[in-house]
């Protein structure tokens, strides 16, 4: 499996960045997209590195925040119609108290630029042992912040990002997880993903940085019992976070540019 990184807020020189992620996923002769960025950053540097985003089989979101879902226009106006996977509510309007998180356009626009919408109630294989995973379930103390909330037929309430989708991939008893946010809690999706085999590979934003070090130090406790090989991560994980991670596991732990690829052979 190759994976490159169309969007993070970082990026190797001569790529671009911006809040947000995006991962081109090559596995078995087919290719996939995670997440689309904020605006058109990711279809930026698919260009300058030679990828055709028209041969993508289908595209997974991983919730309705603006630096997942904002780039889609921009992808399907590239790539043309596509299958775009989403979770129950990824289009509602969602908020960080009272700063609108969700992207301007909505979801008749992805439709009217080409969109096929299939919302994802429950886990599905999607491909030969690629799984989407739903809402994983709250089996540590992690949960989303208070902050965030949403709009659900007029009425605001706390949102614990039931839309949030993972991916986990399995290639010869190993999984790679591939996050986006990851609101619901690392190592609840962790655990959900360990459903399918060991856990080697941990892709994508953590959302760690607003953690206290009391915090912390569970979370990554909980995560050394899972032995994880790598973790490719940035975004919302955090600076300090990533260098905390490099320096409690002993594995390999490398952060996110725009623009650079990496490849597991499990």
């Amino acid at each position: 499996m190759k994976i490159t990184v169309l969007c993070n807020d970082k990026a190797i020189e001569g790529f671009e960045s911006e809040h947000g992620v995006s991962f081109f996923v090559e596995l078995n002769g087919k290719n996939y997209l995670f997440d689309t960025g904020s605006t058109d950053v990711a279809v930026k540097n698919a260009t300058k590195l030679g990828i055709n985003l028209s041969r993508i089989e289908l595209i997974v979101i991983s919730h309705g925040h603006y630096d997942h879902l904002g780039g889609l226009g921009s992808v399907l106006r590239e790539a043309g119609g596509k299958k775009v996977l989403v979770g129950e509510g990824s289009f509602e309007r969602k908020f960080s108290e009272t700063t609108l998180s969700s992207p301007e356009d909505g979801r008749t626009e992805y439709e009217r630029l080409g969109a096929i919408v299939e919302t994802v109630g429950t886990s599905k294989e999607i491909a030969d042992g690629i799984h989407v995973m739903t809402a994983a379930p709250f089996v540590t103390e992690e949960r989303p912040g208070e902050k965030h909330v949403k709009i659900t037929e007029g009425i605001k309430k706390r949102d614990f990002f039931d839309d949030e989708l993972s991916l986990s991939v399995l290639e010869n008893g190993n999984v790679t997880v591939i996050t986006g946010c990851s609101h619901r809690g690392i190592g609840n999706i962790v655990k959900q993903a360990s459903g399918f085999g060991k856990v080697k590979n941990v892709v994508g934003g953590l959302h760690l940085l607003h953690k206290t070090e009391e915090e912390l130090e569970e979370i990554f406790e909980y995560l050394l019992g899972f032995d994880i090989d790598n973790f490719h991560i940035g975004h919302c994980t955090g600076d300090n976070v990533v260098k905390k991670i490099a320096e409690r596991f002993p594995v390999e732990v490398r952060e996110l540019m725009a623009g650079d690829s990496f490849e597991f052979h499990d």
